[in-house]
């Protein structure tokens, strides 16, 4: 299996193994730092590992839709794109839209403009332990960001890209996502990102940024009921 199949797997057994909150056959992400968790394979015994290290809904990637054990219930399930960008892109040196790194103080700004630009969901407050935050600012304010989330060898994921409803159209998200790609490929690795198929206006901009679908996927946020 390609590592792409099973990204957060990929990344909690290698990279970012040291993060990982591992029971037996699953591993997740606490909590905090994102929702994501996932195991090799959807076995019983790997169920009910995951059940043991997630009180809280777990969020997990598959190529197949999944089919939950008695005791799960799923609490959000979208289908997505899997991209990758296998080519450096321009780099955005001398462009006139000034980025900035983000850290923990700016973390209200973000779950600002992360509600806004999806409703209903929250963002994860420590999302920075787990890489580069970018943002465009204005007084302060968090107009447009993107994150890196999942790592591991070869790859480094783009996440949480995001502008405030009423700054859109303004390039932001296409400088956001240059910056980050140029930096990850800089350091010999390639940017992938996954992104709802419904996504019309985002699937536009990362493929006229070179990136391409590499494989359908879903994300299935489950949660674990029984005591």
């Amino acid at each position: 299996m390609h590592p792409l199949d099973n990204p957060t797997w990929s990344a909690l057994t290698t990279l970012q193994s040291e993060l990982a909150l591992v029971n037996g056959a699953a591993r997740r992400f606490p909590p905090e730092m994102s929702p994501h968790g996932g195991f090799a394979a959807p076995t019983p015994e790997a169920w009910q590992s995951l059940a043991q290290i997630s009180p809280l809904p777990v969020s997990l990637f598959s190529l197949h839709e999944l089919e939950l054990p008695p005791g799960w219930k799923v609490v959000r399930k979208v289908e997505l794109h899997e991209m990758v960008q296998e080519k450096p892109p321009r780099s955005t040196a001398g462009q006139s839209i000034a980025i900035s790194e983000l850290g923990p103080d700016d973390v209200p700004q973000m779950a600002l403009l992360y509600g806004a630009t999806r409703p209903g969901r929250g963002l994860a407050p420590r999302l920075n332990a787990l890489g580069l935050a970018l943002s465009v600012k204005q007084d302060d304010r968090v107009l447009a960001m993107a994150c890196l989330r999942l790592h591991f060898p070869g790859y480094r994921e783009i996440s949480s890209v995001g502008t405030l409803p009423e700054h859109t159209g303004l390039g932001f998200a296409t400088a956001l996502v240059t910056e980050m790609a140029v930096r990850i490929h800089s350091a010999g690795e390639l940017p992938f990102l996954t992104v709802r198929i419904e996504n019309t206006r985002a699937i536009e901009i990362y493929e006229r940024l070179g990136f391409r679908e590499r494989v359908r996927m879903h994300s299935t946020t489950v949660q674990y009921e029984q005591g």
